[in-house]
């Protein structure tokens, strides 16, 4: 389905634009000098990376175009995630990998952390080991030695000290950043929700280099004030109110297949509790902590599946349900991520037991081929919310 959706601002033209203009700054800083590091996951301090001097660019991907390449090396049934992530690595198909000068990667789960086996053939790779568990003072400590070491490496790799005062000012900027990025999905708080989710997606996150974050912060909020004046328009309002409110869990959305589906067929996602959206922007990093152990207690508490236990991602869709005004529930699950299908059962206990509303869960790839079908289960699951 490609229908558009009435009264859109933020566009895919939009996005590209926006991703133009950050890729040609970020090929620019290179060319200076500035080194560009890989990212493959939220537990990994971006602070510590532009600390040092670098420019962290996430490496995640969405397209299952280079499947082909990673299948040589991987096995079909992987999770897709991973899959185009190495396969865009190896084919060279990825821009931002290309520019990559070296890679900080997490032992997440199991797939990631062998294909990182592989992957450090292509480029000088640091694993940072982390904990099983957020929620013991042990693993904390443990985690702040981790990132020691990413610390030391990074130092290794761009020539540049990372200082204390150097990570404060970092965490002063990434914290200004989460909360432009709340901003935005706060606009969809009230009883009319004010900004489709696949805008909100273009908006905070239009992907590349992130080498200029105070540009970005200044365009979340001139696209806040967009939104706002739009918002004031009786028909688009009134259409708006119509749509099922759907708050989206699970998977990484690096392929967007799925959320675009719920609203081309007349819902609306008001919140994400994904990587990227507010599992990973909720809470800010403690700026009157010293700056390492802030960072280690910020990213350690990532609510991630890889976790065990992971209560708190459940408190956290709890209470996203609350904020949002959540008329709906839908989990994506990548094909192949065990972490994330067997912790859904816990999320539908939880979301129907608890909150009493609706939960819908979709296992799929990023392949067109179940298109059809998800239309049909994603279409009955809004009628029963309207």
């Amino acid at each position: 389905m490609t229908a558009k959706l009435p009264g859109l601002i933020f566009d895919q033209a939009y996005e590209k634009r926006i991703e133009d203009q950050v890729y040609d700054h970020g090929v620019s800083l290179s060319a200076e000098g500035k080194k560009i590091v890989g990212l493959y996951c939220a537990f990994t301090p971006k602070e510590i990376v532009a600390a040092a001097g670098g420019i962290p660019v996430s490496l995640c991907a969405g397209s299952e175009t280079p499947f082909p390449a990673a299948e040589r090396h991987l096995p079909a049934n992987l999770c897709p995630l991973i899959k185009s992530s190495y396969g865009h690595a190896v084919a060279d198909t990825c821009p931002y990998f290309h520019m990559t000068d070296f890679l900080l990667a997490d032992a997440t789960c199991d797939g990631k952390k062998k294909m990182f086996e592989l992957l450090s053939r292509l480029r000088p790779l640091h694993l940072l080991m982390l904990p099983q568990t957020a929620e013991t003072p042990e693993s904390i400590n443990v985690w702040e030695q981790e990132i020691k070491r990413a610390i030391a490496f990074l130092e290794k790799m761009t020539g540049t000290a990372v200082t204390d005062d150097n990570l404060s000012r970092q965490i002063r900027i990434y914290n200004r950043q989460r909360e432009a990025v709340e901003s935005v999905f706060a606009l969809n708080k009230g009883e009319i929700p004010q900004v489709y989710g696949s805008e909100i997606t273009r908006i905070i996150s239009p992907g590349g280099f992130e080498c200029d974050l105070g540009a970005g912060v200044d365009r979340m909020a001139s696209a806040v004030e967009q939104i706002q004046a739009r918002a004031k328009d009786e028909v688009f309002a009134s259409q708006m109110k119509k749509r099922p409110r759907i708050l989206l869990t699970g998977c990484p959305t690096t392929n967007k297949k799925v959320l675009f589906l719920i609203e081309q067929l007349g819902g609306v996602v008001v919140a994400m509790e994904t990587c990227g959206g507010l599992k990973t922007v909720g809470n800010k990093v403690d700026e009157t902590l010293p700056p390492l152990r802030a960072l280690a207690e910020k990213y350690l508490n990532t609510a991630c599946a890889c976790m065990s236990p992971n209560t708190g991602r459940l408190d956290l869709i709890e209470h996203l349900i609350k904020e949002f005004r959540a008329d709906g529930v839908i989990e994506l699950t990548w094909n192949a991520c065990h972490t994330y299908n067997v912790e859904a059962f816990s999320v539908k206990e939880r979301v129907e037991n608890s909150c009493e509303i609706p939960y819908l869960q979709i296992l799929t790839d990023y392949s067109e081929n179940d298109a059809g079908q998800l239309e049909t289960r994603i279409q009955a699951f809004l009628e029963i919310l309207s």
